[in-house]
C-alpha cells in the first residue's frame, strides 16, 4: 500500500500556517541553503510566507522541512527551527496563550485551537502521578519530516514555553519515535533533560505543578478579546472538519483504555449522543466506522515506526493481539506481519 493510500483514511489533505515555511526558508537560507529552490522543490514558489492568514499544505511543509535539513546537513534542525521562534509567529493563538491566566490554561488553548497553526497532526495532553504528557502525532505515512516536526513540537512546549512563567523548569524527560542518533548527546544538552528514542510516541513530560503558575502577562479582558478571534477564525476553517478533527483526537486518546463511548465523546464536544449520530450521517460516517478509521490510520503509523505487535494491540485498545490480527486483515486483506514487511524497510522490535 502506497503513502497516498494511507493517508486517504483522513477526510482531506491538511494545511499549515505559511508562517512555519517562512521560519524554516529563513533559518535554512541562514546556513548557506538556496531559498527559492527549496520553496521551488516544495512547491511554495510565490507564496507570502509571512502572512498569518495564509496556509499551505502541510505536505509542502514536510517536503521543505526534509530538503532544507538535508541542505543545510546540521543536526538538530528541528531544534535550529523551534529555538529562535518567538510566540508572536502563531499571531492570534500566541496573544491568546500570552494573556491566559496560568501555564496551564495555555497549554488548554493550544490544545483547542491548534488547528489555527495546522489541521493535520495532534497534540494531545495526559495528566497522571503528578506529570503532564504532551504528545504529538504527525500525519501520514512514516517520513524523515515527523521526527524534524517532533524536534519542533518538544523545543516548543518543553523549552520555549515553560519560559513564558516565572522561574520555569526543564522537562522531566524527552521522548522520540525515532532510532537513536549518534549526536544523542546533543539532544540532552539542548533539552537540558534526559531524551529517550525508539518510543512508541513522541511526548515531553513536565511536571504538573507547571501548569498552576500563572502567566505573567496575564489579562482577562484582552484573553477575552482574542478568544474570540480565535473562535472566528477557527469556524472559517470549516466546522465539520473540526468536529471530526476533535471527535477523532478524542477516540485516538482513548484508545489504549479500550475506547471511547459514543456518550463520553459527545459529552465532550458537548452535544447529545442523538445529534453526534446525526452530524456524522451527515458526513457520510458513523462513531463506529470513525473508531474503525482512527484505529485502521493508526496501526499503519505504529507499524511502520516498527512498534512490536503485542504493543499495537494494546495501543490500539484491542483485548488480545487476536483480535487486532483480525481486524487488520480485515483492514487491508493482510496479515500485520505480511503488511510490515511489504511497506517498511524495517522489521518489528
Amino acid at each position: 500500500m502506497t503513502s497516498d493510500a494511507r493517508n486517504a483514511d483522513f477526510t482531506r489533505q491538511p494545511t499549515h500556517n505559511a508562517r512555519l515555511a517562512g521560519r524554516i526558508v529563513d533559518v535554512a537560507a541562514a546556513s548557506g541553503a538556496d531559498p527559492a529552490a527549496l520553496c521551488r522543490a516544495a512547491g511554495l514558489s510565490g507564496i507570502d510566507l509571512g502572512s498569518p492568514e495564509t496556509r499551505v499544505p502541510l505536505t509542502s511543509i514536510y517536503t521543505l522541512v526534509e530538503n532544507a535539513a538535508a541542505a543545510v546537513g546540521a543536526p538538530l534542525f528541528g531544534v535550529k527551527v523551534a529555538s529562535g521562534v518567538d510566540v508572536e509567529i502563531f499571531d492570534v493563538l500566541g496573544f491568546l496563550v500570552l494573556t491566559s491566566p496560568t501555564f496551564g490554561v495555555a497549554m488548554e488553548r493550544i490544545l483547542r485551537y491548534q488547528r489555527l497553526w495546522n489541521d493535520g497532526e495532534r497534540y494531545s495532553l495526559v495528566v497522571e502521578a503528578g506529570r503532564a504528557h504532551l504528545r504529538y502525532e504527525p500525519f501520514g505515512a512514516a517520513r524523515p519530516a515527523h521526527r524534524l516536526m517532533a524536534e519542533m513540537f518538544a523545543f516548543d512546549v518543553g523549552v520555549n514555553a515553560p519560559k513564558l512563567v516565572a522561574e520555569p523548569v526543564f522537562p522531566e524527560v524527552i521522548r522520540f519515535r525515532g532510532e537513536p542518533p549518534p549526536d544523542h548527546a546533543a539532544y540532552e544538552a539542548v533539552f537540558h533533560a534526559p531524551v529517550t528514542f525508539a518510543s512508541p510516541i513522541d511526548e515531553v513530560v513536565l511536571p504538573a505543578d507547571l501548569f498552576e503558575r500563572a502567566m505573567p502577562l496575564a489579562n482577562e479582558a484582552m484573553h477575552a478579546y482574542f478568544q474570540r478571534h480565535a473562535d472566528a477564525a477557527l469556524a472559517r476553517l470549516g466546522p465539520d472538519a473540526s468536529l471530526l478533527s476533535r471527535l477523532c483526537a478524542f477516540v485516538a486518546d482513548r484508545l489504549p483504555e479500550g475506547g471511547a463511548s459514543l456518550a463520553a465523546a459527545a459529552d465532550s464536544l458537548g452535544m447529545s449522543g442523538r445529534t453526534l449520530q446525526r452530524r456524522l450521517r451527515a458526513e457520510g460516517t458513523s462513531f463506529e466506522g470513525l473508531v474503525d478509521g482512527v484505529r485502521r490510520a493508526r496501526a499503519m503509523a505504529y507499524l511502520d515506526a516498527r512498534v512490536s505487535l503485542a504493543e499495537v494491540a494494546y495501543l490500539l485498545g484491542y483485548a488480545e493481539p487476536s483480535v487486532f490480527h483480525r481486524a487488520f486483515k480485515r483492514w487491508t486483506g493482510m496479515s500485520p506481519e505480511s503488511w510490515r514487511a511489504a511497506n517498511t524497510r524495517g522489521t518489528s522490535r
